[in-house]
C-alpha cells in the first residue's frame, strides 16, 4: 500500500492510524473564538466536531494539517485534543479578535468557522478559502428575541458570508431551505451536516463553578435553552406555572439570555415560586447529565428551530421529550418525541401529561426517544463536513 497521499486524493482514507502527514496534505485552520463562549448550542456543535476531527485524525479517517486558533484567557471548558495543533493568536477576545487577528493567521490554507460568522478580510481574499457554518437564520424571523447590535451586525455579516464562503454548512434541510430561500445562487455549495445527540465523552466533570443552585427531587419538568422569545418562553413559563398549581410539578429551567438576547420577563405567581426553579447557564456536562436523568420530562415548544440539541439529548437519559409540531422539529425528532402546538398552552399542556403519567404512552415515548437519540451521531456530522471542506 502506498504510503504518501496523493495531491488528488481525498483527506477522507481508510488507511490505518500509522500513516504519516506528508508536505501535499490539505491544511485546515479552525477558528476557535468559540472557546471562550458560554457554552449554548452553536458552542457546543463546535466543540463536538472539533473532537470529532481530531478524532478522524487519530485513527487514520483524515490526514490533514489542522491547527485549532485560539483567543487569549481561560476557556470557559476544557476541550481535549490529540492530533490538532492549538495556537494562541491576537491579543483580543471576541468579535475583534475574530476580525482582526484571526484574518491574519490563514494564508495559505483553509478557514474553517463553525458558529455564524467569518473574519470579513478572509472572505474578501480570493487567495482564503472559508468554510462556514450557519446554523440558523433567527434573528431576521424573530428579530425582537436579539439585541440590536447583535441584529445589526448578522444582518450585515450574512450576505457576505452567503456570496463569499466556498463552502457553507448548515444543519438541517429545513434550514437549507431557508438560506436558498434568501441566495438562491449559494444552493450548489451548501451541505447539510445534522447535529450528534449526547456524547459518551461529555460525560466527565468538567471545572467547578463555584455554588450550584438546589435542585428539586427527582422527577421535576425541565426545559434546557436559551430564555429566548423565539424559544416560546413565556409559554413555556405558562404552562410550567400551570403544571406546579394543578399537578404539584416542580419545574426546572436550564438556560440564560447570554449576551446576544433580550431578558424575557419571568413573573412567577407567589403560590407557586418554590415549584418553579431557574438554575441559569450549566456548562458542566456532567452535571448536566444529572439533570436530564433526574427529570421526568423535557418540555421544548420552541417556536424556531434547525436542529436542536436538548430534544434528543434528554431522551438518551430516559427522559420523554415533548416538541413543537414544526418542520425542523419533525425533521429532527421523527417518531421520538410527542408533539404540541407551540402557540397554545392547552396543547402544550395536553401533550406534557400524555407523558407524565404510569401509562403505556409514556413508556412508548421513552422507548422511542432513546432509539432516535441512538442514531444521532457527531461523527457522521463531522465526516460529512470534512469531505464538504476538504474533500
Amino acid at each position: 500500500m502506498a504510503t504518501q497521499l496523493s495531491a488528488h486524493a481525498s483527506p477522507l482514507i481508510d488507511w490505518p492510524s500509522q500513516r504519516v502527514p506528508t508536505p501535499d496534505q490539505p491544511r485546515l485552520f479552525i477558528n476557535g473564538r468559540f472557546l471562550v463562549q458560554q457554552v449554548t448550542g452553536v458552542q457546543r456543535v463546535a466543540r463536538e466536531i472539533t473532537t470529532e476531527i481530531d478524532r478522524m485524525l487519530e485513527n487514520g479517517k483524515l490526514c490533514a494539517d489542522i491547527t485549532l486558533l485560539v483567543p487569549p484567557g481561560p476557556w470557559v471548558q476544557r476541550l481535549s485534543l490529540n492530533r490538532i495543533r492549538v495556537e494562541t493568536i491576537g491579543r483580543f477576545r471576541g468579535l475583534l479578535w475574530e476580525q482582526v487577528a484571526l484574518a491574519g493567521h490563514v494564508k495559505g490554507g483553509t478557514l474553517l468557522c463553525l458558529g455564524n460568522s467569518a473574519p470579513a478580510r478572509a472572505l474578501l481574499d480570493p487567495k482564503t478559502r472559508v468554510a462556514v457554518m450557519i446554523h440558523d437564520v433567527s434573528f431576521l424571523d424573530y428579530p425582537g428575541a436579539y439585541k440590536f447590535l447583535y441584529r445589526l451586525g448578522h444582518r450585515l455579516m450574512l450576505p457576505l458570508l452567503m456570496r463569499r464562503a466556498r463552502a457553507i454548512l448548515t444543519v438541517s434541510e429545513t434550514e437549507r431551505a431557508r438560506l436558498e430561500r434568501l441566495v438562491p445562487e449559494s444552493a450548489p455549495r451548501i451541505t447539510v451536516a445534522p447535529n450528534g445527540g449526547w456524547s459518551a465523552d461529555e460525560a466527565a466533570p468538567g471545572p467547578a463553578a463555584g455554588a450550584e443552585p438546589a435542585l428539586p427531587p427527582p422527577g421535576y419538568g425541565l426545559y434546557v435553552g436559551s430564555l429566548s422569545h423565539r424559544k416560546n418562553f413565556g409559554r413555556t413559563l405558562a404552562a410550567a406555572i400551570r403544571l406546579a398549581r394543578e399537578d404539584g410539578l416542580h419545574f426546572v429551567f436550564v438556560g440564560a439570555a447570554g449576551k446576544v438576547l433580550r431578558e424575557p420577563r419571568r413573573e412567577v405567581p407567589a403560590d407557586v415560586a418554590d415549584r418553579i426553579h431557574f438554575v441559569g447557564q450549566v456548562n458542566d456536562p456532567a452535571r448536566l447529565s444529572r439533570i436530564y436523568r433526574d427529570a421526568r420530562v423535557l418540555l421544548f415548544p420552541s417556536l424556531y428551530e434547525a436542529c436542536p440539541l436538548p430534544p434528543v439529548e434528554a431522551p438518551h437519559f430516559g427522559c420523554p421529550a415533548v416538541v413543537s409540531n414544526i418542520p425542523a422539529m419533525w425533521e429532527r425528532c421523527g417518531r421520538g418525541a410527542t408533539y404540541c402546538d407551540p402557540t397554545s398552552v392547552e396543547s402544550i399542556l395536553r401533550a406534557m401529561r400524555e407523558v407524565l403519567g404510569d401509562s403505556p404512552k409514556r413508556e412508548q415515548a421513552i422507548a422511542a426517544g432513546h432509539d432516535m437519540a441512538r442514531e444521532r451521531r457527531w461523527s457522521e456530522q463531522a465526516a460529512t463536513l470534512c469531505a464538504a471542506v476538504l474533500g
